[in-house]
Parts: structure tokens; sequence; C-alpha cells
């Protein structure tokens, strides 16, 4: 009878750890079934960059579309004119402390998930991304392109503190907002597009809803 009742517990025990995650990401699927749809114009001139791995996601433009006004505060483009500058936000801890993966503390990602936790925005500089084994091509029209920039721009504190990065082509800037498990960094990618009109998952905590979003 003892041993019935250890099970009833265990299982119990399981069963309210497992259905949380089963809700998030089941939600986040369920999202990315009914995206938000472009009424941007036809004119997609420009471009826009998506660069992405399987758990975190980048924007990226190419120098040769960017003002030297939209840039001037990042002297780590400067005197640069061929190239890609590509912007990601996230968890401060987590940026700081892991240059790769691999590095991923368990504790780290759980306070990311489940404490607001202060972000970073990272610039880095490419010479080129065709290395990059997941990048997708974003047609955007002007109109698009200048809203991104300017929500880009609005995730950063200039006045704040800085950080150096893992190298000498990339950089952390302090940012306003707070990294929680609903605002996670693919879902300031996300919400960066579907602001700029692009078709959109309304949630996107993985990179897959955005990736599938995507016309």
């Amino acid at each position: 009878m003892i041993f019935f009742k250890f099970l009833k517990v265990i299982f119990t025990t399981l069963l309210l750890l497992l259905l949380p995650i089963f809700l998030y990401i089941s939600t986040a699927y369920l999202f990315s079934l009914f995206p938000s749809k472009s009424t941007a114009s036809n004119n997609k001139d420009k471009n826009v960059y998506l660069l992405y791995d399987d758990v975190h996601s980048d924007l990226a433009f190419n120098l040769e579309e960017v003002s030297e006004e939209w840039i001037k505060n990042l002297p780590l483009v400067k005197n640069k004119t061929r190239g890609y500058i590509a912007f990601g936000w996230g968890d401060k801890e987590t940026y700081l402390n892991t240059p790769t993966w691999d590095n991923l503390k368990t504790s780290t990602a759980l306070k990311a998930l489940f404490i607001k936790t202060p972000s970073l925005m990272h610039v880095s500089y490419y010479h080129d991304i065709i290395y990059f084994t997941g990048v997708k091509v974003i047609k955007i029209d002007k109109n698009q392109s200048q809203t991104i920039k300017e929500s880009i721009f609005k995730s950063f504190n200039f006045k704040e503190k800085w950080y150096k990065g893992y190298g000498k082509n990339d950089i952390f800037y302090t940012s306003p907002y707070k990294y929680t498990l609903f605002n996670t960094c693919n879902a300031w990618t996300g919400e960066t597009l579907r602001d700029a009109n692009v078709s959109m998952s309304y949630w996107t905590p993985f990179t897959h809803n955005i990736i599938n979003a995507l016309p």
C-alpha cells in the first residue's frame, strides 16, 4: 500500500513538472499555425537577414544598405563599407559567460528562464555570412527596413556600461528590457519583424517559430 502511495506521489510530481513544459511548447506551436499576415507593398527591394541556429537568432544588415548616420553609435563598424552587421538580444549572464552553447551552465539557463534578468544587445561584424548554416533572406520594403532599424535601436541603452565581446568583431551593450521565460531572444527577433509588418507568429520563443512563419 505504501509502495503505491509512493508511486502516486512520484507520478503526480512528474506530471506537475512536465505539464507546464507541455503547455509552453504547445502554445508556441499553436501560435505558429496562425501567423500575422504582411500587408506591405510589393516593392520589396531591401533585405534583412535572419542568422539562426537551434537556440538563438540574430537580425543582420548588409553594410551597403545602411547609412553611416544609422550606425554612428557603433564604432565596431566604423570605416567599414563592406560586410554585415548583426544584432541579437538576450540574457546578460548567458551572453557574457557562454561563448558557445557547450559553455552554458544549467544554473544560468534556469535563472534566465524563471527570473526577470538584465539583458544585453549583441552587435557583431561579419565579413560574410555565407558560412552560417542557418541564414534566411527576408525581402522587405523601404518602410519595413526603417521600422526594423528603429526597433533595434530602441533595445539599446548607450548611456549604460558596455562589455567586451568574444573577439575583436563583436561587442555587448546594455539593454533596458528584461529577459523572461516569455520574452526570449527569439521572441525579441519575432516581435521586431512583426512590428515591421513582416508575416510572423504572434509569439516566437523558439527559432523554428520564426522560420516557419516566414514566406
